[in-house]
């Protein structure tokens, strides 16, 4: 039993998220829980085709349609979050609203409050009672992203870019400091994992 929670993982690509996701999991099954899995965009077969558009480097799109797009593969997000949370699961997200704020409002540069109020309502105004954003230097960053190969379209839109979103990010963790903790994702991955779990014991009382 125990009480349902909703976690979300943010960061930049090669913070290590999944990773995280993955240790968490197995931790509170371990303990008897059960554990919803998702990510943000993805949810059903049309948002995975959305999210390969978005993710695509041949894909040429305004901004305003890129974070529109976002919004909607986030709307199916909502169900599979409400029910999972209504059975009493933990639901642990892999990327959700801040990354949209992060990457289209700052990033982009549309504006953070017009896409929170875009994807918000794809949620209905569902927010995850925790958040891990899992941060690392540009320099560390760059190179895991590197050794990964493969970059897609939002991970090639360059420096500035990278830039903002991180800004973004750690200005959303600084709005909202009662939801959101921050992590040095350079450190070895059972000491993140320890700390995370941590967390969220305090969150279970």
């Amino acid at each position: 039993g125990g009480k349902s929670m909703f976690i979300t993982f943010e960061g930049g690509d090669g913070a290590g998220k999944t990773t995280q996701i993955e240790l968490l999991k197995a931790a509170l099954e371990k303990e008897g829980r059960s554990v919803v899995v998702t990510r943000e965009p993805g949810g059903n077969a049309v948002a995975e085709k959305i999210r390969e558009l978005l993710l695509d480097r041949a894909s040429v799109m305004e901004d305003m349609t890129e974070a529109d797009l976002y919004a909607a593969v986030t709307k199916p997000l909502g169900k599979v979050i409400l029910p999972a949370l209504a059975r009493g699961q933990v639901v642990l997200c892999d990327r959700f609203i801040d990354s949209s704020v992060a990457y289209q409002g700052y990033g982009r540069q549309i504006g953070a409050e017009r896409v929170e109020a875009l994807n918000r309502e794809a949620v209905d105004g569902c927010m995850p009672e925790r958040t891990y954003l899992l941060t690392l230097s540009e320099q560390d960053a760059a190179q895991r992203v590197k050794n990964r190969g493969e970059v897609d379209r939002i991970e090639s839109a360059g420096e500035a870019f990278a830039r903002r979103v991180q800004e973004g990010f750690l200005r959303i963790a600084a709005e909202h400091p009662e939801r959101v903790v921050v992590i040095d994702a350079g450190r070895p991955a059972e000491e993140i994992a320890r700390d995370i779990a941590e967390d969220v014991a305090k969150l279970k009382t």
